[in-house]
């Protein structure tokens, strides 16, 4: 597991906070707050934080302290005006922060929670990470971003063994410690180059030879995050597919029966997606995935 902190104007700026986060491998900087009396603001030190994780060789991850009272597109693109200004990096991840409710109940405060989510995960090619804690996502105010990474605040746990809320199955990052100066933080990956990958902007698929064994034109999809399946008609007469997920998986059959021509495929949202061939005797079947193409059924 890798140690961070994260950091807002509160700790100022990074020799005033160096010191007692020791050693660390990544940091949370909170970049704006675009609150419900208009105010639109930006944390003072948020480039100086920023600049020397970059120097240091820091895994930096910024967020945006969410209000569900004030509209989410405006919340994303404040945000991202001013990390852009910063200079967002590949190897850069993105959070919401997202702890107060604002009067709304739990259904409209996950909606704008759902609605700032994908904006991010759409403008910025990478999935976001959810800042909560326990009570606040047990009382439903985060229903939908289970699909997300979820960085849970749970003080009361042992560092790295926090309970986990639904709709989480795991977690991915840990806020163990509240107290004092600064906030102490786990995040679950074995390395700094893992944790990029993970939270970064998926690289481009490197399109070499990728084998194979297809007689037909192919078809293929890529949803946000990079995720992408290439699917053809295969010498066995049934629709084969590879898929890339970071790395190129290897060629899998994917349909019951055999095939004719040439697939087609469509895919929208978190990972949905269809698959259309002609069957032998000229009936039109159709496969869906919910996994990013990982998985495929009728």
């Amino acid at each position: 597991m890798l140690h961070g902190v994260d950091v807002s104007s509160f700790q100022g700026r990074p020799d005033q906070w160096k010191a007692e986060a020791g050693i660390i491998t990544w940091a949370a900087v909170k970049i704006t707050e675009l609150q419900p009396d208009g105010l639109r603001y930006v944390n003072p030190d948020a480039a100086d934080d920023w600049s020397y994780l970059l120097r240091k060789k820091k895994v930096r991850i910024g967020y945006l302290f969410g209000h569900p009272s004030v509209s989410a597109t405006e919340s994303v693109s404040f945000f991202l005006t001013e990390i852009e200004r910063l200079g967002l990096r590949d190897a850069d991840g993105v959070a919401l922060d997202i702890e107060v409710t604002d009067g709304l109940e739990p259904r409209a405060v996950d909606n704008w929670c759902a609605e700032v989510t994908a904006e991010l995960h759409k403008k910025t090619g990478r999935r976001p990470v959810v800042y909560t804690f326990l009570s606040f996502a047990e009382a439903g105010n985060t229903a939908r971003l289970g699909d997300y990474p979820l960085w849970i605040a749970d003080p009361s746990s042992r560092a790295g063994q926090p309970q986990v809320p639904a709709p989480w199955q795991t977690w991915t990052m840990h806020q163990y410690a509240i107290s004092g100066s600064i906030d102490r933080d786990l995040a679950k990956f074995s390395s700094r180059a893992a944790m990029s990958a993970a939270l970064g902007k998926p690289k481009e698929p490197d399109m070499k030879n990728l084998g194979g064994d297809i007689t037909s034109p192919l078809s293929s999809v890529r949803w946000a995050n990079g995720f992408t399946v290439v699917a053809g008609l295969g010498k066995n007469g049934v629709v084969q597919a590879i898929r890339w997920d970071g790395k190129w998986g290897a060629w899998k059959t994917i349909n019951k029966g055999p095939a004719t021509g040439a697939p087609s495929m469509v895919a929208w949202g978190d990972g949905h997606g269809h698959l259309y061939f002609t069957g032998s005797t000229g009936e039109v079947m159709e496969i869906g995935t919910g996994d990013y193409g990982d998985t495929w059924t009728s």
